[in-house]
């Protein structure tokens, strides 16, 4: 795809959600991986305060893109329920999803008495919606919920608060 074609991808793609939410989006994350030009053209575009296209941290960082500063909120692949649908290294049942994601923040919460983490869960409603699932998902929120000092956020709050107390 040609960045022409990627930048009218974007500009339709944030025209849908507007119209269907009466919002702009202020965060992006491409569902099957961004190409080279995909931040430029993000930056080009404005008006978002985040990229989620990156999975190589716990923590979101500012990347200069076009001369101006851009923040990177992380994404994972490893605490997503999409892992239901991976035949080899995925989920074999609701267990194996909640028993993950414990041990993962369990690591993190660990890790947060002596510097920051942040715990992205990858979430859809055709995979974790399911009865079954929703139970799991249940059993690690009130696990999260037991523990002090925990922000229970989306994306876009995280990236707020960022803007607001980390900026470059």
């Amino acid at each position: 795809m040609t960045a022409d074609e990627e930048r009218e991808r974007i500009r339709l793609a944030v025209a849908a959600i507007q119209s269907l939410t009466g919002q702009r989006p202020l965060g992006w994350y491409c569902r099957f991986g961004p190409s080279e030009n995909t931040r430029r053209l993000l930056v080009e575009e404005g008006g978002f305060l985040y990229d989620s296209d990156a999975y190589n941290d716990e923590l979101p960082y500012w990347v200069e893109v076009a001369g101006r500063q851009h923040l990177v909120v992380p994404y994972t692949m490893d605490a997503n329920d999409g892992k239901f649908a991976a035949a080899a290294g995925g989920f074999g049942s609701p267990r194996d999803f909640s028993d993950y994601l414990i041990a993962c923040f369990d690591q993190l919460y660990a890790e947060g008495a002596h510097s920051p983490g942040l715990m992205s869960v990858g979430l859809h409603a055709r995979m974790a919606g399911r009865p079954a699932r929703a139970h799991a998902l249940a059993q690690f929120l009130d696990h999260v919920r037991a523990h002090a000092d925990v922000w229970v956020c989306r994306r876009l709050d995280v990236a707020q608060h960022w803007h607001t107390h980390h900026r470059n």
